[in-house]
């Protein structure tokens, strides 16, 4: 196994470019209704976690048909999303990278914003994780990171707690030597790759990391 692949229940523009990016011997878990945009892909999940509210009589016949482990919980009293169920399941099972698809939110900016905090779960147990669509890609970073790109293409990054400190930057337009950035503060909005890699360092707090692809229109 390479890495986890999770498909939320979320809106997922360009399937095609969701398919490329999964490979031969990743394991794919689905999160709910997330099952359609597997189907649609001609995947084969190898786990769906979820309460099972977003699956419809078609989909139940999927699941049948197609046997992948099902963790299903009660809808009832459930505290936690079943994105974040997925992902505190997904951190135990010993693989070092999880790719998020459908999560971005769409029209509910709700649902995006607690999807990118999430990411905190894996970044705690010293796993990489990203929500990514065909343009844009979101990670957290509390240390290192190195985020592969194209010159041109946009960089943004904002402190989530309140400052970052000795952050460090390699292969952007704008380099930081060693700053501060802030909470609620534009001070590392829209920087640009200058080359393929930007390598990121940073001596304290927790950083979000947005990266969008400006060769996709």
């Amino acid at each position: 196994m390479q890495k986890i692949v999770i498909i939320a229940n979320g809106v997922i523009g360009d399937r095609e470019f969701c398919r490329r990016q999964i490979r031969k011997g990743d394991y794919l878990i689905c999160v709910d209704g997330g099952l359609h945009h597997a189907l649609a892909m001609g995947l084969r999940p190898h786990l769906v976690v979820g309460d099972g509210d977003s699956l419809d009589a078609d989909l139940y016949r999927e699941l049948e048909r197609l046997s992948p482990e099902f963790l299903q919980y009660p809808e009832i009293n459930q505290e936690e999303s079943d994105l974040e169920l997925a992902l505190n399941h997904a951190v135990t099972l010993g693989f070092k990278e999880i790719v998020i698809f459908g999560a971005l939110g769409g029209e509910r900016a709700d649902h995006g914003f607690i999807n990118y905090l999430l990411l905190l779960i894996p970044l705690k147990k010293g796993i990489r994780a990203r929500i990514i669509d065909g343009r844009q890609e979101i990670q957290l970073m509390d240390r290192v990171l190195e985020v592969e790109g194209r010159a041109g293409d946009y960089l943004s990054l904002f402190s989530l707690t309140p400052r970052v400190t000795g952050v460090v930057t390699e292969g952007l337009k704008y380099s930081l030597h060693r700053e501060t950035l802030y909470f609620a503060s534009t001070r590392g909005l829209s920087n640009q790759f200058s080359d393929s890699l930007a390598r990121l360092s940073i001596e304290s707090g927790l950083l979000l990391v947005i990266k969008i692809d400006q060769s996709i229109n």
